[in-house]
Order: structure tokens, then C-alpha cells, then sequence
């Protein structure tokens, strides 16, 4: 297959189908690592969004300090890849994750988990001690969203509760304010990032008053990785979709731009159009099954004044729009989109066609695909 695809142009490759463009992808993850320096912070970032141990590895190979899953199932993929220093970002809870979490730290000692509860910290202890193997563990605190995380009130004590624990080692806090992370007025987005950051910053500082080891602060995301910065606390962030991007973050503003164009559009879906005898419409091959549904729409990028919509459409299909005196695309034509959220539209494909100048140079496996667990 491989000798088939290398080197074939990327309008010429079987749709619905992802392209990711080597050059654009490189030159995101170089902006994001001297943004890193330049602000003495590490960038550890999210799998969550590509799904693919060898674009984490690429990551590394720019300077990223780690990588972070959200789930167990994603981290057993990276560290069977040779990626070590895995951050799991949500709890692990049941007994028979733990059981192979701790498995996974065989292979993975600096591994690090998460946690918001003194249920979970004993559960994690007890196996822990059950096969005489520590694990690293961050205070999982709450930066309003409510999802997971314990109420910054309740954090000093879980903390403690951790350093008293014989087998689990604290290394610090994590404090991610998804909630914020596509708020589109930037002034807005900014004061309640650092509002919900400094507020984390009060709790690293204590601890750090308790504990002599060095502690980790971590965090921030795509759409605040240049405002969390600014709270001193902050060790490391951990964006995720600043290495492809998607039509979500281009519509936020940034400091200097009503559009986040700061990275560069690495990831676009290809799609051919498979009918087209309607004059209002053509359909194309790329439903709900190909692009996640989000309640903003696909941008078409190689022709002017086209339209995607899903409605009605079902599964398999899509419908393409002409605006204003547009001529609608025929029967063969192949159209290229910015889709909507490139996480959970990623999840859908098995692979990524890397290309550079328009030509296939390599395919990688989304192999974080369906890792749910």
C-alpha cells in the first residue's frame, strides 16, 4: 500500500481521507517550543488531539518535556512506542485500571497520574503497596469547569494526605480550565484564565513551602498557552491542537487578532464530490462518519464561495452549497476542508497522509484511535 501512496499527489488519494502537511506541522511545534523558552515554561502536549504515537514522538523531537493522554488505554499505546514520560490527566478509579496502571509504571516508573479524591489516593496506595511500586501523583484541582478535580479548598488536604502515603509520590498540581480554552473575546478569556490559574498558584505555593522537591504546576491549554504563562507558578502546559488546529480555534480572537491564525492549519480532510445532479447542491463522500458534528460548519479551502452542511445528509454524505454566483463542483472533484474539532473528527480515521508540496512523503497510524478506556 505504502509503495502505492508515497509520492502520489494528495487530490489523487482515496476520500474521505486526512492530510496532514509535514511543514506546517513542523513549523507548529517549533513556534510553540521557542514560545516555551522564551517564558521558561515546559511544553508537555496533549495526545488527546492527534491520537498518534508518531506525531508525540515528533513533539519530543522539538523539545516537549512529555506527553499527556487522558485516558489509560492512550498511555499503554505511547509507552509500548518507547514514549516514557506519559501524564494521564483524568483519575484512574476502578480496580482493574489500576491493576494496569501499575503494570504500565513496570515499564514507565516516571509515569504520572492524577487525582481528586481521598477514596481514589487510598484505592491507588493500597495496590501500590500491593506490589511494591510507587507512583507519582498530581492534585487534580478544579478551575471551575466541574468536570473532574477536587474544590480548591479541599487541595492542600489531599495533598497532604498523598506525602503521607508510603507509596505514592506527589509531584505537584494540575489546574486545566477547559472550559476557557474557545472563549472567543480575548480579554475575557485572558482575566479568567489568570483568575483560575493564580488561584492554583496560591495552592502550588504553600505546598511548596511543605515539600522540598521540586513541584510541577501544569495545565493550560491551545487557547490559553500565551496567558497562563503570566501566572509565575506555572511550570508546564499542555496544549493539544496547536500542532493541527481546526475552525473552533481560528474563530477565538488573540491578543493582536480578532482570528487565532498564530499556527498554521497543519490538518485538512479531503472530500470528492460523488453526485451532482442537483442544481443547488453536489453531494460529496464525507458524513458524519468522516467529520465530527459540531455547531460550527467545515471551511472549504481550495474553492472560493462553497459551503458544507451535514443536514439531512446522513451518515455517509455531505452536502456542498455554491454561495452567491459560484459554480457548483462536478461529479470527481476533490474538496479540501479545516475541519470543525479536530479531536474527536481524528478518532474517526486510522491514518494521517503526510504530505509536503502537495505530494504523499509518508503515512502514520492514528494509532490512539478508539482508546477510550
Amino acid at each position: 500500500m505504502l509503495e502505492r501512496v508515497i509520492g502520489l499527489p494528495k487530490y489523487e488519494l482515496d476520500t474521505p481521507c486526512l492530510i496532514l502537511d509535514i511543514d506546517a506541522l513542523e513549523y507548529n511545534l517549533q513556534l510553540m517550543q521557542q514560545h516555551g523558552l522564551k517564558h521558561k515554561v515546559n511544553i508537555r502536549p496533549h495526545a488527546k488531539t492527534h491520537k498518534c504515537s508518531r506525531l508525540a514522538k515528533h513533539q519530543l523531537q522539538f523539545g516537549a518535556i512529555g506527553i499527556c493522554t487522558t485516558k489509560l488505554s492512550e498511555a499503554e499505546i505511547l509507552v509500548n512506542n518507547g514514549i516514557n514520560d506519559v501524564l494521564i490527566t483524568s483519575p484512574i478509579v476502578s480496580q482493574q485500571k489500576i491493576k494496569k496502571l501499575l503494570n504500565l509504571i513496570k515499564l514507565a516508573p516516571g509515569l504520572m497520574v492524577v487525582t481528586d479524591n481521598l477514596a481514589n489516593i487510598s484505592d491507588l496506595n493500597n495496590a501500590a503497596a500491593s506490589v511494591a511500586q510507587v507512583i507519582n501523583v498530581l492534585v487534580d484541582v478544579d478551575a471551575g469547569i466541574g468536570r473532574t478535580g477536587c474544590s480548591p479548598a479541599s487541595a492542600v488536604e489531599l495533598a497532604k494526605n498523598i506525602d503521607k502515603c508510603q507509596w505514592l509520590m506527589l509531584r505537584g498540581i494540575q489546574c486545566y480550565a477547559g472550559n476557557l480554552q474557545h472563549v472567543v473575546a480575548y480579554e475575557i478569556r485572558k482575566n479568567a484564565s489568570i483568575k483560575a490559574m493564580k488561584m492554583a498558584g496560591k495552592i502550588i505555593n504553600f505546598l511548596k513551602e511543605k515539600k522540598a522537591d521540586p513541584l510541577i504546576f501544569t495545565g493550560s491549554g491551545t487557547g490559553t498557552y500565551d496567558i497562563d504563562i503570566d501566572v509565575a507558578e506555572v511550570t508546564e502546559i499542555q496544549p493539544g491542537s496547536y500542532a493541527v488546529m481546526d475552525v473552533e480555534y481560528y474563530l477565538i480572537g488573540t491578543k493582536n487578532s480578532p482570528k487565532f491564525t498564530t499556527f498554521k492549519h497543519a490538518l485538512t480532510l479531503l472530500t470528492t464530490v460523488i453526485s451532482s445532479n442537483r442544481k443547488e447542491h453536489v453531494t460529496v463522500d464525507a458524513g458524519t462518519k468522516a467529520i465530527y458534528v459540531d455547531q460550527i460548519k467545515p471551511q472549504i479551502i481550495n474553492r472560493k464561495n462553497l459551503s458544507y452542511d451535514w443536514a439531512g445528509f446522513g451518515d455517509e454524505h455531505g452536502k456542498v452549497l455554491a454561495n452567491s454566483n459560484e459554480s457548483l463542483p462536478v461529479n470527481g472533484d476533490v474538496l479540501e476542508l479545516i475541519v470543525p474539532h479536530c479531536d474527536p473528527t481524528i478518532n474517526l480515521f486510522d491514518t494521517f497522509y503526510i504530505t509536503k508540496n502537495n505530494r504523499v512523503v509518508d503515512v502514520w497510524d492514528i494509532d490512539l484511535r478508539g482508546k477510550s478506556q
